[in-house]
């Protein structure tokens, strides 16, 4: 009876049904299980709506328990980008989103029509084959590709009236800061202290299988080949002690309304790059602008227009929960967000990494959907 409720951490959640398929509202859906991978679905989302976010003094003055991001909820009318300095502990500095300005004709000129109300983010790594890509729980992610192999696949998840991409960097830092706010993990009264971390996702070994939505039942947690619990709260098939929550505890909700595998799992690349230079990713030219996050320094603080880049989870969260923070830098011009399932505590929403853009071991990505 209830689709959402952000304020009960609550996330909308969607799916694109495989072809043929057909369902009505009362109707069960199929996803893959530990047992059966067959499914009615191709793709699972999870809704990420516009919001303006705010980090006072506090929030990351103990960096190993940070506190809340303050998120407010706004209309497409609405864009704020504070300037003003913190005063004591009442936060003046309110930003919108980046991730909710799609950059239609990608001339970096905000534009009337190229406002986003939300954006549907995958809500596994992406997992199926480069022709076929699908974001499901239960399975390996999709693996061994280049970075332009892996944006080429992005877009073969194709939904009419929506343009299918690799997640950008900015899109990633929408989902942690919401997730760092009252309304995401950090909000559920079900975790205190270090467990609002979003939990590890532990599946893997050392040639890089990972599986979806699995978690170690814990920030940090011993690399498994298949993982500890997967995410509706189940070991292997078997019932555990709901109390626990190993399963949901890896999603940005606490619940398994939430985006998983954000921590840990496979290591993710995401389209933020050094200065539109191609590196290894086996781009003959960068793609447009729209679809990347461009940084033109390789110093976090001064990476977007000379200053910060607010709500990229960069310089505003670094360090937060103890996870790795290493910029681009003039060799390696992409980067990788969430670290992989034998990282430990250097592994988080919060992480990042930078790379060659080239095939990596254990590397993945995630899809979002955007109206077009």
């Amino acid at each position: 009876p209830e689709w959402y409720d952000y304020s009960k951490q609550e996330w909308a959640n969607a799916v694109i049904l495989e072809d043929g398929v057909h369902k009505e509202e009362e109707n069960t859906l199929k996803v893959p299980t530990s047992t059966d991978p067959t499914t009615d679905v191709k793709a699972m989302l999870v809704w990420i709506p516009r919001y303006s976010y705010t980090i006072n003094d506090t929030a990351g003055s103990n960096p190993e328990l940070p506190g809340a991001i303050d998120v407010k909820f706004i209309g497409i009318d609405t864009i704020e980008n504070g300037t003003a300095t913190y005063s004591g502990e009442e936060p003046s500095e309110w930003h919108t989103h980046p991730a909710f300005w799609w950059d239609v004709d990608s001339d970096e000129d905000r534009e009337e029509g190229e406002e986003l109300s939300g954006i549907w983010v995958g809500k596994f790594e992406t997992t199926g084959s480069s022709s076929s890509p699908t974001i499901l729980p239960n399975l390996q992610s999709l693996q061994g590709q280049i970075v332009s192999a892996q944006f080429a696949t992005a877009q073969e998840l194709k939904v009419t009236g929506y343009d299918s991409h690799m997640a950008k960097n900015s899109e990633w830092g929408a989902v942690a800061y919401l997730s760092q706010s009252i309304y995401g993990k950090y909000g559920n009264p079900n975790y205190e202290g270090a467990n609002k971390e979003v939990y590890m996702n532990n599946s893997g070994n050392p040639h890089g299988v990972g599986y979806t939505g699995r978690s170690g039942g814990s920030p940090s947690a011993l690399s498994s080949t298949t993982g500890t619990c997967t995410y509706d709260n189940k070991t292997l098939g078997t019932e555990v002690d709901a109390t626990a929550l190993c399963g949901e505890g890896a999603s940005t909700t606490g619940n398994i309304t939430g985006v998983y595998d954000m921590s840990g799992g496979v290591l993710e690349y995401a389209m933020g790059n050094y200065n539109g230079s191609e590196g290894l990713s086996g781009f003959s030219a960068m793609p447009e602008l729209k679809y990347y996050d461009k940084y033109t320094s390789t110093t976090s603080t001064q990476a977007c227009n000379g200053g910060v880049c607010y709500g990229h989870a960069l310089s505003e969260t670094s360090g937060w929960y103890g996870t790795l923070s290493r910029f681009v830098d003039s060799s390696s011009h992409w980067l990788y967000r969430g670290g992989g399932y034998s990282y430990g505590s250097s592994a988080g929403v919060f992480y990042f990494d930078s790379g060659h853009g080239n095939v990596q071991s254990g590397s993945g990505f995630r899809i979002v959907l955007v109206s077009s």
